[in-house]
């Protein structure tokens, strides 16, 4: 049992024993507090007796003895008891002369403190605490110099204090870590004062000089990937594929896009009663489990941003396999034969070597008059429509904006409705259509895309055709379900279809690419019962639950990628208006049925709620004027102005 007023060491720091029973001690700690302890817990330092603690003082014994110990082992000492050295300090130890030591070496960067004594540390081992010290001193001093620096530079909306500091970087980029959503947390923006969200993070950023408007958070924040995807060093054919390729270079074959688009991925022809959909063919280079594949996944698809496109596949691969951008493209072909009603009668699916021809809209709407393919085509786009609407399909043309940035000025083109656009589109939904119903009858999985009906087919004019009502297309927008992607095949009710997937956008589109692996796979396997004239299983085909995990994450992504192309849109509007704070324009109403109506810009693409006053009705335009825009809040109100202003 240890002695009452004996000295102990508990946790590193002295303490009195005040009482003690058969299996408890109780103490008083150097800080006055009282705990009860088991022996074992506390060491003891000396037996006393002491009944109060000496006041901290330095005396020079503590000093001499440890410099003694020092010199005589430059190496250092594992351990020498509280005991033993305040013998060595002082000839006749007392347990006060224990406490004052203890004072005088717990800060001591050469000594370590222990409940069973000191050890002494080695000069090597000096040197780097002293060297830890310094830094986290530097360190401390270079903080408070930030906070007083960033605070004038916010305060004055100018970032002179800041410029030109390399010790002020890692809180600026910590800030801005924080501001592109790429931490959870900020000290050093919560030491300044600033409120923890991004925005408003963001919104210090740019008062500080630190960011420009130019800088767009919204990519990183919605968790996309933006660097660049590398390319191997070799874009060969799969060998396990064994593929035979169909000569249709000779096929009139047509890749028709926007003038601004880099990776072309589809082409359209025909011959007879065939049609031909040519798509690009990356599945033939990249395997299902290979690396490139796994970094597809973790895209989703191509991020279309206005300052820049960050592809889902490596630019190298794009080039090799885009249709029309060498003088013969590979491609994965589907020639569909229809029925005098639009309904398909047969469909093939065949790797080939095609010759594309790459059209603007605008050009091929110039050469629709007197080109007989695009006649045609564009004769089986009008049935195929009609039969869709017979089917209950939903009909919504709302008018889209382009947004190109160039040296950080944002730019705004509207995108025509062109007669060969809307010809691609009902192409593009025919060999989703296709591909579903080719599938299905294979009993594959399968990416297929299924939407449930709308909220109200009267609202989403159900089979009704196109309107040119703007108002009610935002209606049937609005009343439309989401569409979902699984391998359980079901109806797509806004395209009026009983079988639907998408796979004419393999270069830009994860989805497209598990399709064009499962495709590859079957005709591997056909490829063998002609060789082998023997059944061969496909034994490349992705199994149900893996392609139900792959579609998960990839829709998962894929929304990310969608919500971060929306945002950064508005974004660079917000941009423009900042830019322009006196603009004046013309909106049209969307909605007028609540207190808080919905109005679409034409000029930028842009929609916005407001109060809607009276006697507005929907299609109307009113003019509108900039009240307030906030970049960081992606936030911006208009007035609307009295008709004739």
């Amino acid at each position: 049992m240890l002695p009452i007023n004996s000295l102990v060491m508990y946790k590193g720091r002295p303490a009195i024993v005040v009482a003690a029973d058969l299996d408890r001690i109780s103490i008083r700690t150097i800080d006055a507090e009282e705990k009860r302890v088991r022996p074992k817990d506390v060491a003891m330092a000396h037996t006393g007796p002491i009944s109060r603690f000496p006041e901290n003082r330095a005396p020079d014994e503590v000093m001499e003895a440890l410099e003694l110990l020092q010199t005589e082992h430059p190496e250092g000492i594992p351990l020498i008891s509280w005991k033993d050295f305040a013998e060595l300090a002082w000839s006749d130890p007392k347990p006060e002369h224990i406490v004052i030591a203890w004072h005088e070496l717990s800060n001591n960067p050469a000594v370590e403190t222990l409940d069973e004594g000191i050890r002494i540390r080695s000069e090597e081992e000096q040197h780097k605490i002293r060297d830890k010290q310094q830094k986290k001193k530097e360190a401390a001093e270079a903080k408070a110099a930030f906070l007083v620096a960033f605070r004038a530079a916010w305060k004055k909306k100018d970032s002179s204090p800041i410029e030109g500091n390399s010790t002020f970087q890692p809180f600026l980029d910590e800030l801005s870590r924080y501001a592109r959503g790429l931490a959870d947390d900020s000290p050093i923006a919560r030491e300044l004062g600033i409120k923890l969200a991004p925005q408003a993070v963001h919104e210090a950023l740019l008062s500080s000089g630190y960011w420009n408007l130019a800088v767009n958070p919204w990519p990183e924040r919605n968790g996309c990937i933006m660097s660049e995807p590398e390319a191997p060093l070799a874009l060969e054919e799969r060998k396990e594929l064994a593929i035979d390729r169909l000569d249709l270079r000779a096929l009139p074959s047509y890749a028709i896009d926007n003038a601004w688009s880099k990776d072309p991925d589809d082409a359209i022809s025909v011959e007879g009663e065939n049609v031909w959909i040519h798509v690009a063919d990356p599945a033939s280079i990249v395997g299902p489990f290979s690396r490139l594949d796994a970094e597809a996944m973790e895209r989703g698809s191509t991020l279309y941003l206005p300052e820049k496109i960050v592809p889902m596949l490596p630019d190298a691969l794009v080039q090799k396999m885009g249709l029309g951008l060498s003088a013969e493209s590979k491609a994965l072909s589907f020639r569909i034969t229809l029925r005098g009603d639009g309904k398909i009668a047969d469909i093939s699916i065949l790797p080939s070597m095609v010759a594309v021809q790459r059209l603007t809209y605008e050009q091929a709407d110039a050469m629709l008059e007197d080109n007989p393919v695009l006649q045609k085509l564009s004769k089986i786009a009008s049935v195929r429509a009609e039969l869709r609407r017979r089917q209950n399909a939903v009909d919504i043309d709302f008018p889209e904006v382009a947004v190109h940035v160039v040296d950080g000025l944002p730019t705004f083109l509207p995108v025509p409705q062109t007669r060969s656009a809307r010809i691609v589109q009902e192409l593009m939904i025919l060999a989703g259509e296709a591909a579903a119903r080719w599938a299905f009858e294979k009993g594959i999985p399968f990416p297929f895309a299924t939407q449930d009906p709308p909220v109200s087919e009267n609202l989403a004019g159900c089979g009704a055709g196109p309107s040119s009502s703007l108002a009610e297309n935002f209606t049937r927008r609005r009343s439309m379900r989401a569409a979902l992607v699984s391998s359980t095949c079901s109806a797509h009710a806004g395209l009026g279809l009983s079988f639907y997937s998408q796979v004419t956008s393999p270069l830009r589109r994860y989805q497209d690419l598990l399709a064009h692996y499962q495709i590859h796979a079957v005709l591997a396997a056909a490829n063998k019962l002609d060789r082998n004239n023997a059944p061969s299983e496909p034994d490349l085909l992705i199994s149900a639950d893996t392609m139900n995990e792959r579609l998960f994450r990839y829709s998962d992504q894929a929304a990310k990628n969608r919500q971060a192309e929306r945002d950064s849109r508005a974004h660079w509007t917000l941009v423009y208006l900042s830019m322009n704070p006196d603009w004046r324009g013309e909106g049209i109403v969307l909605d007028a049925s609540a207190e808080t109506g919905q109005i679409f810009i034409p000029q930028f693409g842009y929609e916005f709620q407001t109060r809607i006053p009276r006697g507005i009705h929907v299609d109307s335009r009113v003019s509108l004027a900039l009240r307030r825009v906030s970049v960081p809040d992606l936030f911006a109100s208009f007035d609307i102005l009295p008709q004739g202003t």
